[in-house]
Parts: C-alpha cells; sequence; structure tokens
C-alpha cells in the first residue's frame, strides 16, 4: 500500500486544503517509484546506514522527478487531514475521490509550513503516498469518508492498530458509527498496519499525526517500527496475525500456506507449510483437491479432547471465491477429501478438521502459534465501539 509520490508537491498546494485535485504524473513512471527497493538495517547500524539510505533515497527522486517531468497527467486527490482520532473527526477531514485513483497522496493540514517546495531537500517527504491494493486497482470513483486509526476490541498488542478508511454518505463525523470500513483485495478492509507506518520513511506524515493525536506514543512507535524493519525483509503480503478469529485471506490452491505473528513487542515468522488442506498419501504429497479461497481465521479447538491442550483450528468466516475441484488434484486422493470448505465451519483436511497441537507439533512448524494465547492475556487496546464526535445540537 505504501509508494513514492510522482509529484512535486508544491506548498500552495497544501494549504488549498482536503479536495485538492494534483495532477497525476504517467502510471508507469509512479509504478517506477512504488517499488522502489527500500533498505533496512538492524538498530545497532542503523545511524551510519541511515545516513546513507537518505542521500540514496533523495538522489533516487531527484532523478525520477526529472524523468517523468513531461508525462502526460490527470486528476489526483490529495487530502490534508488534521487527525485519525474518529472522536475529533470533522468536516475537514472528509475526503471525496472524484475519479479512480491508484494512489492518494495525504497531507498533515496542521504541519508546519516547509519554505521550500522540493522535496528532494528533506529526509522525509512531506507527505504520505498510499495505494489502493495491488498493481492495476483503484481507490473507486466516487468513494467518500475518513481515514481513521482503528485499534482492535479484542486484546491485542498495542503495536496492532492500521489505518483505515471509513465509507461514509455525508461528511458529517457524527454518523461515523454507521459507515463502514473500505474494503481491498479479497473483501479483507483497506488498511495500512501500524509497523507498516512506522517502519517507512514514506507514511512519516501519517506517523506524526498518530503521535500528535496521542493514538500512538515513541515508545509503541519505535517497538512497531522494529517490527516493520524486520517484515521489510521477508514477504510483507503474507498475512500478519495477533488474535484469534482475527481475519485472513487463505488461497486453497495456493502450494504453501504462512503467517507472520505479532506478539507484544516482537514478529514471529512462521515456517511456510504445505497447502493446509493438501493430502499425503504413502509418503508423497499431493495436489490441494480444492481451488477458490476464503476469509477464515484461527480459532481455539473446542473438542473435549483439547480441554487443557493448546490447539488451534481455522474456520472459514466467508467464502471469497467459489469453491471447485482442483483438475490437477488425481481422483483417488480427491475421493479423500470429504469436506467441502464452507462457511461457518471448522476446515478440513481429508476427513478431519485441520489441527495444529502446539504440545506436540514441531517447534518450527509451531513459531509463533504460542502468541496467539499469550496475547489473549493482554489488556484490550479500547473497550467499546469506535464512534465520531457527538452530533452538533441546533
Amino acid at each position: 500500500m505504501n509508494c513514492h509520490s510522482a509529484m512535486r508537491p508544491a506548498r500552495s498546494l497544501r494549504s488549498l486544503g482536503t479536495r485538492t485535485l494534483v495532477r497525476r504524473q504517467h502510471s508507469s513512471a509512479i509504478d517506477a517509484l512504488a517499488f522502489r527497493p527500500v533498505l533496512h538495517q538492524e538498530r545497532s547500524n542503523s545511524k551510519k546506514l541511515n545516513s546513507g539510505l537518505r542521500d540514496t533515497r533523495r538522489n533516487n527522486l531527484k532523478d525520477d522527478l526529472e524523468r517523468i517531468g513531461s508525462s502526460s497527467a490527470t486528476d489526483y486527490v490529495q487530502p490534508a487531514i488534521r487527525t485519525l482520532r474518529p472522536e475529533a473527526l470533522s468536516a475537514s477531514d472528509y475526503v471525496h475521490f472524484p475519479v479512480n485513483q491508484e494512489y492518494c497522496f495525504v497531507w498533515d493540514a496542521l504541519a508546519p509550513q516547509s519554505s521550500s517546495s522540493d522535496p528532494t531537500t528533506h529526509d522525509a517527504q512531506p507527505f504520505s503516498s498510499v495505494r489502493y491494493s495491488d498493481p492495476g486497482t483503484y481507490f473507486p470513483a466516487g468513494l467518500q469518508g475518513f481515514f481513521y486509526y482503528y485499534v482492535p476490541l479484542a486484546p491485542a498488542p498495542r503495536t496492532a492498530g492500521e489505518v483505515r478508511f471509513r465509507k461514509m454518505h455525508s461528511s458529517a463525523p457524527s454518523a461515523f458509527s454507521s459507515g463502514k470500513d473500505l474494503e481491498a483485495a479479497h473483501g479483507l478492509p483497506w488498511r495500512i498496519q501500524l509497523p507498516t507506518i512506522a517502519g517507512f520513511d514514506q507514511h512519516r506524515t501519517l506517523r506524526d499525526i498518530l503521535l500528535r493525536d496521542g493514538l500512538v506514543d515513541e515508545e509503541t512507535m519505535e517497538i512497531a517500527a522494529e517490527m516493520g524493519r524486520a517484515r521489510a525483509m521477508r514477504k510483507e503480503t503474507v498475512s500478519l496475525i495477533h488474535s484469534f478469529r482475527q481475519p485472513f485471506y487463505l488461497d486453497f490452491g495456493s502450494p504453501l500456506h504462512w503467517w507472520h505473528f505479532m506478539g507484544p513487542d516482537r514478529l514471529y515468522f512462521s515456517r511456510p507449510m504445505a497447502n493446509i488442506v493438501s493430502l499425503k498419501y504413502r509418503g508423497e504429497r499431493y495436489p490441494s483437491p480444492w481451488l477458490g479461497s476464503a476469509i477464515c481465521a484461527f480459532t481455539k479447538s473446542k473438542h473435549p479432547d483439547h480441554k487443557h491442550s493448546r490447539v488451534i483450528n481455522v474456520t472459514v468466516l466467508s467464502i471469497v471465491d467459489p469453491v471447485r475441484r482442483n483438475p490437477e488434484c488425481p481422483d483417488e486422493i480427491y475421493q479423500l477429501a470429504s469436506k467441502l470448505p464452507q462457511e461457518r465451519n471448522l476446515l478440513h483436511r481429508g476427513a478431519r478438521a485441520w489441527a495444529l497441537d502446539l504440545e506436540e507439533c514441531d517447534p518450527q512448524r509451531g513459531e509463533g502459534f504460542h502468541v496467539l494465547f499469550e496475547n489473549e492475556k493482554l489488556p484490550p487496546l479500547r473497550t467499546g465501539r469506535l464512534k465520531g464526535p457527538p452530533k452538533e445540537s441546533a
């Protein structure tokens, strides 16, 4: 969801408020910026390395700006927002997308004005650049609402928050609780998770707003930044899980499944597993009997034999792509797959529900899953429904 901008932002643009339209440069040039590698290093070497990285990013951005200077353009929304706290939102934080757009450049409306309009003169760009989802997907035309900071209702690590977009039919923040969160690919909420915000310079604007709002403190931001740097060295698109019943996307036809797990102060990276619905017969692993996908969640086993054990199941919450037979699965193996994945049911491998027993499995195979039990003991990050400011009396 993060990308660098292909724009040279002007000071005058930001002063025009939340519905300023800016020129979008040619998409190929923006994509070149969006996927520029960002290097990271552990804190012990960070001071020396970060100085070099800032110089590299600055030079790269200058080169890109020069390369795309004469590209064709269309209009993009560039909102300037004051807060991410739901109860403090106002009409000036309202965002409307009149056209489809891949990227959104978010400014801090309360940040001090810079004397320079050249983003390459700063250590970090003065706005956050975010994309809707996968390449070729868009914030849809007509979308309107508020960016805000979401934290889980269930007990979770303090780094489990994320920026989301609440879809609204009016600019009245008092109607916030009646809105719905924007969905991204696979039906999950569109979001930028705190480790990504904290660990990447292109999200400095969001980071500054979260700190100013008191939604995240400096210590939590630093822990999240360490998580973000660790995650950047792996595959960031892998689901990051911190709680039971937290939704994640599962492709039934994928050859491998794996997850990243968030503990109170660090991340754990599970070892990739063979497809969890594929069957192993006479020592040979066969392709999954199913194609399709679903939104799933890890749940604690309710089997009587597991009452005093740490056994984890997968529950299917909703079907995304219709489940169908995989033609690559041999007939004799398909006959053993007796349980079709269905909503509100446990996911099965063959005739039995898929289960991971943390007391019995290989420690490497169970890496990270233990935090699901440990995080249940943490205090909740919030105690009630997220609401906007109260409706003003007439």
